[in-house]
C-alpha cells in the first residue's frame, strides 16, 4: 500500500498545489517535477540501478518533456494567433451576429460551439485541437473564458475515444485484435454504447456550469433533443459505419440538426440568456472600420474545419507524423491564421504586432507544459513502473467490480499521459488478462478503458494548462480544475455503472 501511496503523491502534490491553495501551475509543475526526479532516484530506483543509468533516463526524459511540451505549445500559439487576428480585424463581431441568426439564445450557441464543434474537431485533427481551438472561439463570442475552458474540455470528453481518424480505438485496441478477442468494428460499436449516454447528459451540465439552475428555464426541450440526437448518431456510426469517423461525423450531423431544430422551434428565451447584437465593430488600428459579411467573417474558420480533416484523411499516415502527430496539426492551424490574416485584411503591420503579443501570452507556458510532460514520462517509465503500480493496484483489489476499475483506470492513464491513445496502449494487456482470469467479456471490458482514457481528458493537467493559455488566464488553472472535476465525477459514475451492466448482464456475450 505504500508503494501505491508514493506513486500517487505526485500528482496529488499537483492537484493540491493548483486546486487546494491556488497555486499557478507553472509554479506547480516544477515542484512536481524536483519532487518527481528526487523519487525516481530514491523511492522508485531498483535495487539494481545504477546511478549513471537513472541519470540518463531523467537526463533523456527532461529533454522530451521540452521537446513535446513545444509542440503542444506550438497549436497553443496558433490557436490564440487566430483569435486575436479575428478580434483586431473586427470579424469576431460579425461571428457573433451570424450566430445569433441561428439562434439568439446563448445556451444553445454554446451547446453548438462547445459540445458538437469540439466532437469535430477531434474527428478532424485530434491532438487537442477541440480544446485550442473552441475555447477561445468561445471566448470570441463573449463568453467567461473560465467557461469556455471548462466548457470546450467537456465538449471533447467523449470523441477522444476515436480521436483523429478512429486512431485511438484502431490502435488503442490493436492488441486485443492482434490477439483475436476482437476488431476494431467491435471495439468502436461498444464504446459509442457507453459514449451515447454521456453526450446525452454532457448539454445539461454545460448549461448547469454556465449559468447554474435558472439557465434551464425554457431550454429543457432543446437540451432534450440535442442529447438525444448527438447521443443516436454517434451510436449509429460507431455501430454500423466504423470509427474512422464516427467523431467527425457525430459532430457535424449534429450541428446540422440543431440548426434545423433550432430554425424550426422558437426557444421561449429569457432576456439574460438572449444575444443581445452590437451596431459597432472593432476597427484594425490603421485600416479603420470595416464591415464583414458572414462568409467573409467567418472564412478563417471554415478554411480551417475543411483543411483539418482534407489533409488528415489525404496525406499519408507515416507523413504526418513524422515529427509527431500534432505537428501537422500546428502547421494547419498556423498556415489557416495567416490565410486569416489575407482573407480579414490585416496589414502585415498589424500581423507582426499580434504575433508578438501572442508570443509573450504563450511562450511562458512552455516551462509548465515540459515540466508537466516530464513528470508523466518518468511516472510511465518502466524504470519507476509507477502508472503501471497504480493501475495494478487498483485492478488487485477489484474482484468483480473490474468493468468499473477499468473507467477508472482509464482515466487516470489519460489523465497523466494527457492521452486517451496512450492510456489504452497501456493497459490493454492487463485488461486482457484480467478479463480471462475472472470470465469477463475482454471487449466490454476494454470499452469501460476506451471510455475512461476518453474521459480523463478533461481533467488532464496538460490539457487544462494548454486551454488556459489559449484565452490568456494563465494561473487560472485551479478554478478551471474544481468545475471539470464536478462534470467528470457525475460522467465517470454513469460510466463505471454502465460498464458493470454492459459486462455482467446486458453484453455479457457481446463479439464471444
Amino acid at each position: 500500500m505504500m508503494d501505491f501511496v508514493m506513486a500517487l503523491s505526485p500528482l496529488v502534490l499537483i492537484l493540491v498545489g493548483i486546486i487546494v491553495l491556488r497555486m499557478p501551475a507553472m509554479k506547480v509543475a516544477p515542484i512536481g517535477l524536483v519532487y518527481i526526479i528526487i523519487l525516481a532516484f530514491t523511492y522508485f530506483s531498483p535495487a539494481d540501478a545504477v546511478f549513471k543509468d537513472t541519470v540518463t533516463m531523467v537526463d533523456g526524459l527532461l529533454w522530451k518533456g521540452i521537446k513535446e511540451g513545444s509542440k503542444i505549445v506550438m497549436l497553443v500559439f496558433s490557436s490564440f494567433l487566430l483569435l486575436n487576428l479575428m478580434q483586431r480585424s473586427g470579424a469576431m463581431k460579425q461571428v457573433q451576429n451570424t450566430l445569433a441568426g441561428v439562434t439568439d439564445d446563448r445556451r444553445a450557441q454554446l451547446i453548438i460551439v462547445g459540445l458538437m464543434v469540439p466532437i469535430f474537431l477531434e474527428g478532424a485533427a485530434g491532438a487537442g485541437s477541440p480544446a485550442a481551438i473552441a475555447a477561445p472561439f468561445l471566448v470570441g463570442l463573449g463568453f467567461d473564458p473560465i467557461v469556455a475552458i471548462v466548457v470546450a474540455l467537456l465538449g471533447d470528453a467523449t470523441p477522444c475515444s476515436w480521436g483523429g481518424a478512429g486512431l485511438t480505438t484502431i490502435t488503442g485496441g490493436s492488441y486485443l485484435v492482434d490477439q483475436g478477442v476482437s476488431t476494431a468494428a467491435l471495439n468502436s460499436a461498444m464504446v459509442g454504447r457507453i459514449h451515447m449516454f454521456g453526450v446525452f447528459v454532457i448539454p445539461f451540465l454545460i448549461v448547469m456550469i454556465a449559468f447554474g439552475k435558472k439557465g434551464f428555464k425554457g431550454i429543457v426541450p432543446y437540451l432534450l433533443f440535442a442529447g438525444i440526437s448527438t447521443g443516436l448518431i454517434m451510436f449509429g456510426l460507431s455501430n454500423f459505419v466504423g470509427p474512422e469517423i464516427t467523431s467527425l461525423g457525430t459532430g457535424l450531423l449534429a450541428i446540422v440538426c440543431s440548426v434545423i431544430y433550432l430554425k424550426l422551434v422558437k426557444i421561449k428565451t429569457p432576456e439574460e440568456f438572449r444575444y443581445k447584437g452590437e451596431n459597432g465593430f472593432n476597427t484594425e488600428k490603421e485600416a479603420g472600420a470595416r464591415r464583414f459579411s458572414s462568409f467573409h467573417a467567418l472564412s478563417p474558420y471554415l478554411v480551417l474545419v475543411i483543411l483539418l480533416p482534407v489533409v488528415r484523411y489525404t496525406v499519408p499516415f507515416s507523413i504526418l507524423t513524422t515529427f509527431g502527430y500534432i505537428v501537422w496539426v500546428d502547421v494547419v492551424v498556423f498556415l489557416c491564421a495567416c490565410i486569416g490574416c489575407v482573407i480579414l485584411g490585416v496589414s502585415m503591420e498589424g500581423f507582426f504586432d499580434t504575433m508578438k503579443q501572442t508570443i509573450r501570452r504563450v511562450v511562458p507556458v512552455l516551462v509548465t507544459m515540459g515540466s508537466l510532460l516530464t513528470v508523466s514520462y518518468i511516472m510511465q517509465n518502466s524504470q519507476t513502473g509507477m502508472i503501471q503500480l497504480i493501475a495494478t493496484t487498483i485492478a488487485d483489489t477489484a474482484g468483480p467490480l473490474y468493468p468499473a476499475a477499468a473507467v477508472a483506470i482509464g482515466s487516470a492513464g489519460s489523465f497523466i499521459t494527457g492521452t486517451g491513445l496512450g492510456s489504452n496502449i497501456m493497459f490493454a494487456p492487463m485488461h486482457l488478462n484480467a478479463a480471462n482470469m475472472l470470465g469477463l467479456n475482454p471487449v466490454t471490458v476494454f470499452a469501460g478503458q476506451n471510455a475512461g482514457a476518453s474521459l480523463g481528458n478533461l481533467i488532464c493537467p496538460n490539457n487544462v494548462v494548454a486551454a488556459c493559455a489559449t484565452v490568456g488566464v494563465i494561473g487560472k488553472e485551479g478554478e478551471v480544475l474544481k468545475r471539470t472535476m464536478a462534470a467528470f465525477a457525475v460522467i465517470l459514475t454513469i460510466y463505471m455503472i454502465l460498464s458493470m451492466v454492459y459486462t455482467h448482464m446486458v453484453f455479457s456475450g457481446f463479439g464471444l
